[in-house]
């Protein structure tokens, strides 16, 4: 009888990416060059300008939710020891990729200044998060390679290289104590730098209530769970302090190992998550709360929010992810999760359906309409005076003048009344496209950026100093700033498919040659089930 063919076994596969992960890491990395960029006006409508929350959150989050995905399975399926090696090997990567940001960026400002390609009458090398390096060198690159000076707009590595070292530790606590040890401890760990950020806090208020003064009391032992941000300050603390940013990430590398279950989709849990993001934006949205907002400006109603922002102010900050913040990061992770539905399906068939156009379309292009038009000379104000000097004329003689407050929020209404007249005017065969064919078409780059976050944001941060002498020299007005924004968009994804395709090592040769079958012997039987099957078993 014969024997049956004897067929290796495939190699187990990899774990296929969430593609939920890359899309949101990717999205933040767009986001963190915009809040970067100094004085471009489109980071005034990201999402942390209506919120407590913002991209540092979404990084933070899908970082760690990656860790559990590459790092977690080592420690589970090989042994602790690997896997700290493992997390060893990233810090490492990471602590030099920090290093080099800061050199570039640094070098960056030198040459500008010395070629004279500047603005006139600006000094690049005079930005606070790096002039001490000319004025006090030896302590600023010490400070630099020790982590014990992070300058400003480039701490994110530092906090993250950190948290990424606690790793091991929550590793350890997990297999000894299971889940509440290593929930704990990162709660724990949190709450002590909440007291100690409220310390700091508490200093500055005048004239502490009671209960004020006892909670600065119990506190101010915990003033030191923090890193020292410069070797010339004895005071000044890391800005990310990633003794509390260890919560955001703990909670997406909860999610990616299972320590944490899915969230259930519920319509009361998502008009909670919408209610609370909603309450929050009159407290985050600084055209709210501002003395120069909306709002007037003795008001009673702004008086009320901007004292309350202040109350509130442990329980929002972002140094050490307060209560409030986290919170709001939650809700909208939440409604999120929900948006793109069941594994991410609207990542992959679009938002086509979801959407439904009305019948009164055109009454609506008709009401908007008027409200477009009149709304213009506030909308495009710098552009007609550059570029329309005649119709700026007329402008000022005959249309009215509005005081600032009613000025900004024309400009708002003009936004709102484009974009509604817009999308009911291009069509649904238009609207169709954008909805299913325009966003198919940006999920896999979206998600290619965020497949390459440690690149891209590396880029982006000297990136974003490049932009801002850009603008600088061709000045800023809505086309400039368009300009330089969706360039710099262009060279992140750029980036990441250059070093995606760099990782793929496109130069090295994977075919394998097919194993030289040895030549029968004299004599023996050619053909037989046993020979072939010894044969697929050497091959």
């Amino acid at each position: 009888m014969n024997r049956p063919e004897i067929i290796p076994a495939a190699p187990p596969g990899k774990r296929p990416r969430d593609l939920r992960l890359d899309f949101f890491r990717g999205l933040a990395m767009f986001i963190i060059l915009l809040a970067h960029t100094p004085q471009s006006t489109w980071l005034l409508w990201i999402p942390a300008r209506f919120g407590f929350s913002d991209a540092t959150e979404i990084f933070v989050f899908c970082s760690g939710m990656a860790s559990s995905l590459a790092f977690g399975a080592v420690f589970l399926t090989k042994s602790w020891f690997l896997g700290t090696a493992r997390i060893a090997f990233r810090v490492w990567q990471v602590y030099w990729a920090h290093i080099g940001v800061v050199l570039a960026t640094v070098v960056l400002m030198i040459l500008l200044d010395r070629t004279g390609m500047g603005a006139e009458g600006k000094t690049y090398t005079e930005w606070p998060s790096i002039v001490r390096i000319f004025s006090h060198t030896q302590e600023w690159l010490l400070g630099l390679f020790t982590l014990t000076f992070v300058p400003g707009l480039m701490d994110i590595l530092p906090m993250y290289l950190v948290i990424l070292a606690m790793v091991p530790l929550v590793m350890l606590l997990y297999r000894l104590g299971g889940r509440p040890a290593a929930f704990g401890f990162v709660i724990l760990l949190w709450v002590a730098a909440q007291l100690g950020g409220y310390a700091r806090l508490a200093e500055v208020i005048e004239a502490p209530t009671a209960f004020q003064s006892w909670l600065l009391t119990v506190s101010q032992p915990f003033t030191v769970l923090n890193l020292p941000s410069s070797p010339w300050n004895d005071t000044r603390q890391w800005f990310f302090n990633p003794f509390g940013w260890q919560l955001v990430f703990f909670t997406g590398f909860a999610f990616g190992t299972g320590w944490l279950p899915a969230p259930p989709v519920r319509k009361w849990l998502v008009l909670i998550a919408a209610g609370y993001l909603a309450l929050v934006v009159p407290f985050a949205w600084y055209k709210i709360h501002a003395d120069w907002g909306y709002l007037p400006e003795r008001s009673a109603l702004r008086l009320w929010i901007a004292d309350m922002r202040d109350f509130i102010q442990p329980m929002w900050w972002k140094t050490g992810v307060g209560l409030l913040r986290y919170l709001h990061f939650l809700a909208i992770a939440y409604l999120a999760w929900v948006l793109v539905g069941d594994g991410g399906k609207r990542l992959r068939d679009g938002w086509d359906g979801v959407l439904r156009t009305t019948s009164s379309r055109v009454i609506i292009c008709l009401a908007m309409a008027p409200v477009v038009l009149a709304t213009v000379p506030y909308a495009y104000i710098e552009e007609i005076m550059t570029y329309l000097p005649t119709a700026n004329d007329w402008i000022e003689e005959n249309y009215p003048l509005l005081d600032f407050k009613l000025f900004t929020l024309s400009q708002l209404v003009h936004l709102i009344a484009v974009l509604v007249f817009v999308w009911n005017a291009i069509g649904d065969r238009a609207r169709q496209w954008l909805l299913r064919d325009a966003f198919l078409a940006a999920v896999p780059v979206i998600r290619k950026v965020g497949t390459q976050s440690l690149a891209v944001f590396m880029v982006s941060i000297v990136l974003s100093r490049f932009n801002g002498w850009w603008l600088d020299v061709i000045g800023r007005d809505v086309w400039t700033r368009a300009l330089v924004n969706l360039t710099g968009f262009a060279v992140l994804i750029a980036t990441a498919y250059l070093v995606s395709w760099f990782k793929r090592q496109p130069w090295r040769d994977d075919k394998k040659r097919p194993a030289p079958v040895a030549s029968p012997r004299p004599g023996s039987e050619v053909g037989r089930p046993s020979d072939h099957a010894k044969a697929a078993v050497r091959a």
